[in-house]
């Protein structure tokens, strides 16, 4: 039997609390936040660390982009967006570090280029990986945070053009 990798979050005190509250007074309006916000922020957080080690190591973050095709069509706004936040961030993207899949399966570890993509992070040819959103790795919530913690786990960061929640409001 295989053992899943992905770090569970357990529940703190607020969302038993907040459980309960919405099972004591169901009448009452609540606004549900966002389920981009825990990602998001955890995308951040991953960025900032990253950033920090490889200053620490006196270079600068190096990069691959990635973007999803579709109808058959070279995404060649999709991968100049991704290296003009790239140049802006004083990232350095590598030449051939940029990989293309057509769009298809959501879940991004069966495509072919973004496992080229996670490789490159793994043997330590790439810090991170630009995207323009986080659709583009997956429109599903749990497999995006799913890629986050991955990078996380193997000292690589996300890069997004545009922000998950001004993205979502589009």
């Amino acid at each position: 039997m295989r053992q899943s990798i992905t770090a569970r979050r357990a529940r703190d005190w607020m969302d038993v609390e907040r459980q309960r509250d919405v099972e004591w007074h169901p009448d009452q309006v609540r606004i549900a936040t966002d389920p981009l916000v825990r990602p998001m922020n955890d995308r951040r957080e991953v960025l900032r660390r990253c950033l920090a080690r490889i200053a620490a190591a006196g270079h600068p973050p190096r990069v691959c982009l990635y973007a999803l095709s579709v109808g058959g069509q070279e995404p060649r706004h999709s991968l100049k967006a991704a290296a003009a936040y790239a140049v802006r961030q004083s990232w350095q993207v590598g030449v051939g570090q940029s990989y293309t899949d057509h769009q298809g399966p959501t879940d991004p570890v069966t495509r072919p280029g973004w496992c080229l993509v996670r490789q490159q992070i793994r043997a330590g040819y790439a810090d991170g990986v630009v995207v323009v959103t986080h659709s583009v790795i997956s429109p599903h919530v749990d497999e995006y945070r799913r890629e986050v913690d991955w990078f996380g786990q193997h000292c690589g960061f996300v890069g997004l053009a545009i922000p998950e929640i001004q993205a979502a409001r589009k």
